[in-house]
């Protein structure tokens, strides 16, 4: 959420649009100041005390800021402390795999408030949806929030949505291709959107840091990969936003999910490597860690593939890489930096500086980015 600046070279604003852009200045300001003084906004964004003050009493009014006890004096009128509410709106972000589903309410800083696993495999029927939508609105009530606080239910899929988010374009691992919002929202109280699980996921590595130019790659029991572009995830034409798991990396590879041979799915998702393994992750990255000969040679193929994957996408594009997802959890500094001098061993060009930058989210990425995408939507309204 950028601060707002005016262009002295765009046309003359009119005054509603001026008191519009003030308005989000101000807000802008307390939101990432958390907390400041009507005086410190007043200094920051050249306002006038009587404008701030407008804004200030609308956003107290709406339960947006809040007026939290005074400053110390410094010698004259002690000023009091203005501070963002961010329990003003809860969103509410839902991730549906095969085996079960996650559930995680957020602030409007993308703090986790409440979390809870339904332990039900997906299946494309009336009595699933009927129960996914009963426990997330059992959810939704158990949260200490009035409905109107609420900003909804964002639903990530292990399959592409269409541009208007109204239909499941292709999901092949749910088997539920051609389902539609209206499906999920006939059971749901709170308004219910749609999104592909891997642009969740790097909704929250955006949120997490200032990302200009990047490959998300998440590292979850099915793979996924996202391109961002001038800090927005890349949205193409029947494609979504990317479907990096599906690049060949090896013609006559084992049978994707999709219909083709050797995509980087079969490859390098969790699923992949635990067939591999033919055991539980956390006995085999035990075992890897411990020296296993044969965990470890089948460890290093796996980040070898990985690190053909990523050289592949390098020579289309040259940005940073950003490892997220379920292995994450399993992962030590060790395995990175093995992973790290595979691809730069992979690269016909010489590229010292080649690092990945780690979501800090693992595992809960998808969930927590699909209530996030949410969070955004509000605050880009303001």
């Amino acid at each position: 959420m950028g601060r707002a600046v005016i262009n002295p070279t765009e046309k003359k604003l009119t005054p509603t649009e001026l008191k519009k852009l003030n308005r989000k200045k101000v807000y802008t300001y307390i939101y990432e100041s958390r907390q400041t003084s009507k005086q410190a906004i007043a200094e920051a964004l050249s306002l006038s005390l009587p404008t701030i003050t407008q804004n200030l009493n609308e956003f107290i009014r709406l339960g947006l800021v809040e007026k939290n006890g005074e400053y110390e004096s410094t010698g004259g009128r002690k000023a009091q402390i203005i501070h963002c509410n961010e329990k003003a709106r809860i969103a509410i972000g839902v991730e549906v795999l095969k085996e079960c589903s996650q559930i995680v309410a957020v602030d409007l800083y993308g703090n986790i408030l409440r979390e809870d696993t339904l332990p039900v495999r997906f299946e494309n029927s009336e009595s699933y949806y009927e129960r996914l939508g009963n426990w997330i609105n059992d959810f939704a009530k158990s949260l200490p929030y009035p409905s109107d606080r609420l900003l909804g239910v964002c639903i990530a899929l292990q399959g592409l949505v269409s541009h208007d988010g109204e239909t499941i374009t292709f999901a092949e691992i749910l088997q539920c291709t051609g389902v539609t919002r209206a499906t999920y929202q006939k059971y749901i109280d709170l308004p219910c959107h749609l999104i592909h699980d891997t642009e969740a996921a790097a909704a929250a590595a955006l949120w997490q840091n200032k990302i200009e130019n990047a490959v998300y790659l998440s590292l979850n029991r099915n793979f996924g990969g996202i391109l961002i572009i001038n800090g927005e995830v890349v949205q193409g034409r029947e494609l979504g936003s990317g479907i990096i798991e599906h690049m060949c990396l090896r013609p006559d590879g084992p049978l994707c999910y999709c219909g083709k041979q050797g995509c980087v799915e079969t490859y390098c998702s969790a699923g992949s490597l635990k067939n591999m393994a033919n055991m539980e992750l956390n006995e085999f990255f035990r075992r890897v860690h411990a020296g296993d000969p044969r965990c470890s040679k089948i460890w290093r193929t796996y980040l070898k593939n990985l690190a053909i994957t990523v050289d592949n996408i390098r020579m289309v594009v040259d940005c940073d890489f950003i490892l997220g997802g379920y292995l994450l959890q399993f992962m030590n500094q060790d395995d990175i930096e093995m992973l790290t001098n595979y691809v730069k061993e992979q690269c016909a060009f010489d590229t010292p500086s080649f690092r990945f930058r780690i979501s800090r989210y693992g595992e809960k990425s998808t969930q927590l980015g699909a209530a996030l995408t949410l969070v955004k939507k509000f605050l880009d309204t303001i």
